[in-house]
């Protein structure tokens, strides 16, 4: 009987006893953390990377108005020289698609609201329009950069729409007149 007594007496007392309580909220909350930190992270490196292409079109977009590029210049041209624009795109050259295209300034029909990207698990590049335009024309341009997830496991990046290559596309816009 006195073995049963001090069995309860010892379960009692170890289920008093607080020197672990850090360890439980440690266990709960760190996973919590991280998982924000490295949300964090990625949101803010994929942020860094829409404004580097943002600058890098913006950049090769002025040659174009100023006249420093000719109407001839062609989308591997002009994709050059938005790469060579751009801080951190990497592979810029394999991963940029661009479509330029001058609007009707009678119906001011844009392109339809899709743009293509490029697939690299297949290695197919569509075709799309690229004009650099005359002068006093409305121009048109986007882009798409394909970008890995740095964290693809993480909240974020599970929820980011990846291709079959497991990367995920950023666009950008930009609309000029042709001085």
């Amino acid at each position: 009987m006195r073995g049963a007594f001090l069995v309860g007496w010892r379960r009692a007392r170890f289920w008093r006893r607080t020197d672990g309580s850090a360890t439980v909220e440690f266990a709960i909350l760190f996973p919590i953390m991280i998982t924000l930190l490295i949300m964090g992270a990625e949101a803010g490196f994929v942020s860094l990377q829409r404004v580097a292409l943002e600058r890098a079109m913006d950049l090769a977009v002025r040659d174009v108005r100023l006249g420093v590029l000719s109407p001839g210049t062609t989308q591997p041209e002009f994709r050059a020289r938005v790469c060579e624009r751009s801080i951190m795109l990497a592979g810029c050259e394999t991963r940029l698609l661009l479509e330029m295209r001058s609007i009707d300034t009678q119906t001011w029909t844009l392109p339809p609201r899709d743009t293509a990207c490029i697939d690299l698990a297949k290695d197919i590049t569509p075709v799309t329009q690229f004009t650099v335009g005359a002068g006093e024309s409305v121009m048109y341009l986007r882009g798409c950069y394909l970008v890995r997830p740095i964290f693809p496991t993480t909240t974020l990046g599970l929820q980011l729409p990846l291709d079959a290559a497991g990367m995920f596309s950023i666009r950008a816009t930009t609309g000029f007149v042709n001085e």
